[in-house]
Order: structure tokens, then C-alpha cells, then sequence
């Protein structure tokens, strides 16, 4: 049976930045991804500077923190996430997410709503932004239609915890 892999992921690769988000979210995390075969090899997908991309299965073997959630699938939702990703590859990373998912977790839903009024650009995507919209690819009630641009990697790790315990 396939399987899809939530990564949830501090790479030690960019210590400013990551430690920014961990204290602003409370987390160990600062990052997060999904890995899916996709046209037979296993990837891992990610919203990145510039824009979202495929990369190497083993890219997080060295982090400094990394949690995995896998979650089995049947071949037609490993298939509608992956042709998700493949039309998404090469839509810009925005950063205006990343600012309304962190004013989300810090100063709360109705700050982060105002916020996205004014910066949020529907055409780009945060880490876990991308994450959950690949997820809902194969269950379409996942994060009961949050507004993906407002999930912080700390925020999309919890609920995915709670979620998948009970799938």
C-alpha cells in the first residue's frame, strides 16, 4: 500500500531563520514537507525560496530535529496528491504566508485574518500551506478548511497528529 510522509523538520541549514520561527511557534520545528512517489521514485515536495520543488528522498537524513508522520493511502490518493504537486511545481514560495501563519500561532486568528487581507498573495505558498493543500488531495476534510496561508509547521504537525491517531 503506498504511503504518504508529513515531515515536520529543523535542517540546521539556516539557524537564523529557523530559530526565529521556533520561538515565534513554540516549536522544535520550523519547516515543513511531504514525501510521495512520483513517477516511481520517492520525493520530497516543498515551498522553498523561490518556489515549490522537488527534492532528494534522503534531503532531511541529517537534521537537527525531524519528525515524520506516515500515513498509508490507497494508489488513487497517492495519485491526486501527486499530480497536485507536479502542477503546482514552480509556484513561488511566499513569505507573506509565512508572516500571517507566525502572526497566526502568535497573536491570534483575528490578527492573522486582518494581516492576510492586506499582504497574503494567493499565488504563492508557505511550507506547511503547500503541505496541507497536498494533503487534502487525498482527504478533503483535512484542517476543516483553514485557510492554508494561516498554518504555521508547528500548527500543521499538532493537528496532523490528532488527525491521522484517529484515521
Amino acid at each position: 500500500m503506498p504511503k504518504m510522509d508529513l515531515i515536520f523538520v529543523s535542517s540546521g541549514r539556516h539557524p537564523e531563520t529557523e530559530a526565529l520561527i521556533r520561538k515565534a511557534t513554540g516549536s522544535r520545528f520550523a519547516h515543513a514537507a511531504l514525501a510521495i512517489d512520483i513517477d516511481g521514485s520517492r520525493r520530497i515536495v516543498e515551498a522553498v525560496r523561490p518556489a515549490i520543488r522537488f527534492s532528494a528522498s534522503n534531503l532531511f537524513d541529517d537534521a537537527a530535529e525531524l519528525q515524520t508522520i506516515s500515513i498509508e493511502i490507497s494508489e488513487e490518493q497517492r495519485r491526486a496528491v501527486a499530480e497536485k504537486a507536479l502542477w503546482l511545481a514552480g509556484q513561488p514560495y511566499g513569505v507573506d504566508d509565512c508572516l500571517i501563519g507566525g502572526t497566526n500561532d502568535v497573536l491570534g486568528a483575528k490578527a492573522a485574518h486582518f494581516l492576510d487581507r492586506f499582504i497574503n498573495d494567493d499565488q504563492s505558498f508557505n511550507c506547511s500551506g503547500l503541505q496541507t493543500l497536498l494533503v487534502r488531495e487525498a482527504f478533503p476534510g483535512y484542517m476543516n478548511g483553514a485557510n492554508a496561508s494561516t498554518i504555521t509547521p508547528e500548527a500543521a504537525r499538532r493537528y496532523a497528529m490528532e488527525y491521522f491517531k484517529e484515521t
